[in-house]
């Protein structure tokens, strides 16, 4: 089995492998996660606890017999959106996450809540989730060398060989090593690190006003937690300035709220060909309030979306 983890949705998979060794059969459960669950790490891991023992029964695998269970249990490999050590500890310098797990055992904390529930599971594995996408990849096309995510963050992976990682060049077990990148925190601005990207007044005032001023730079001109809140940023300063949304019966407190403009907007806004541009009204008038556009206003925030999808593209290319 194999379970990703994250602060608002538990996926479970079970997987089935043939003789050769290729995948016969998989099956996946989702199970979203209450709000009650996400306010301390037991409270989660509890929750992840019962996710595993629904999926068995679900999948029809709590009964099953000792002879289909390796050394009595089921293998479990966690897969978490978190850089983790070799001694499955979340990286002191990880992005702040909900659950506040930086510098925790991760695998130790679910061992103990599947103790708890008796959950004929053992855990095997724990990876980043990059690392896990390379690992899966590469098992299927034996080519593979580089996995990347773009989501709500960034990261990238890829194999390396281990007489090149000094710490492990005396690990005899394999002779490449998957290494995880962390590809976000590229561009990070500290007293003996200046600044390496260059960057706009707007990513200067969304860096500033973020929970890590000067972290994971790269991360945010690029993810989908930030892309969204820039176009809405150049959006109100065009405001201001009076070159957009002039009427004075346009209601603007809605879009000047911070992160209102979601990213998943972007995406229906460029692919608008429409002569008027119907698409861009009526997502501003039903989730911002603000009716009768002029079609010039439409033009300009389709043509902001555009040219901040296209630099977060560019990024990502090189």
């Amino acid at each position: 089995m194999a379970i990703e983890a994250s602060g608002s949705r538990i996926r479970l998979t079970r997987v089935t492998f043939d003789a050769a060794g290729n995948t016969a059969l998989t099956s996946t459960q989702v199970f979203i996660t209450p709000s009650t669950h996400k306010r301390t790490p037991a409270l989660f891991f509890d929750y992840v606890a019962f996710c595993i023992h629904e999926f068995l029964h679900t999948s029809k695998l709590d009964n099953s017999s000792a002879d289909n269970l390796s050394q009595g249990f089921l293998p479990l490999g966690i897969s978490i959106g978190l850089p983790v050590s070799g001694e499955c500890r979340v990286d002191k310098d990880a992005k702040e996450d909900s659950l506040g797990l930086r510098g925790s055992n991760v695998a130790r904390k679910l061992c103990d809540a599947i103790t708890r529930s008796h959950l004929p599971v053992r855990i095997t594995s724990i990876t980043n989730n990059t690392i896990s996408a390379l690992v899966a990849a590469n098992h299927a096309d034996k080519t593979t060398q580089i996995a990347v995510s773009f989501n709500h963050g960034i990261n990238a992976a890829y194999f390396e060989s281990l007489k090149n990682v000094e710490y492990l060049a005396k690990n005899t077990l394999s002779e490449t090593v998957a290494i995880n990148t962390e590809i976000g925190r590229f561009g990070s601005i500290s007293k003996q690190n200046m600044q390496m990207l260059p960057l706009t007044m707007w990513d200067r005032r969304i860096d500033r006003e973020s929970r890590h001023p000067g972290a994971r730079i790269l991360e945010k001109l690029i993810a989908d937690q930030y892309l969204g809140e820039i176009v809405r940023n150049l959006i109100t300063d065009f405001m201001d300035c009076q070159l957009i949304f002039t009427s004075e019966s346009c209601e603007v407190k809605p879009i000047s709220k911070e992160y209102a403009f979601h990213t998943g907007y972007m995406a229906p806004i460029m692919e608008d060909i429409s002569v008027d541009l119907a698409s861009v009204e009526a997502i501003f008038a039903a989730d911002f309030g603000i009716h009768n556009m002029c079609y010039s206003d439409r033009l300009v925030v389709r043509r902001l979306c555009e040219i901040v999808a296209k630099r977060a593209s560019r990024l990502a290319g090189s």
